[in-house]
């Protein structure tokens, strides 16, 4: 029965089984590693991203806000000077008898 058999062929079929799957197994670890890797990083940067996009949100919001408040303070002044202008024509005109 064991006549015909070449043990030696089946041993070198035997080792390349092994050697492949053992090399795949440790493949997928090192992927699987660096996978995690990758993965914790693009985390990290997505974080650090995500966090000064919102300090420059809320920078911006109060330079804003203080620009509104100065065009504001422009717009009453510019009220007041016209009011002002225009109550000295008045006064300048009744002065002149017109």
């Amino acid at each position: 029965m064991f006549k015909d058999i070449d043990f030696a062929a089946i041993g070198i079929i035997i080792t390349v089984i092994t050697a492949v799957s053992s090399l795949t197994w440790w493949l997928s670890v090192q992927f699987a590693s660096v996978k995690a890797l990758v993965f914790e990083k693009i985390g990290l940067t997505e974080k650090i991203i995500v966090e000064k996009i919102e300090y420059h949100e809320r920078h911006d919001d109060t330079r804003f806000a203080q620009i509104r408040e100065e065009l504001s303070e422009l717009r009453i002044r510019n009220a007041a000077k016209d009011t002002m202008m225009a109550s000295m024509l008045t006064r300048l005109e009744k002065l002149n008898g017109k």
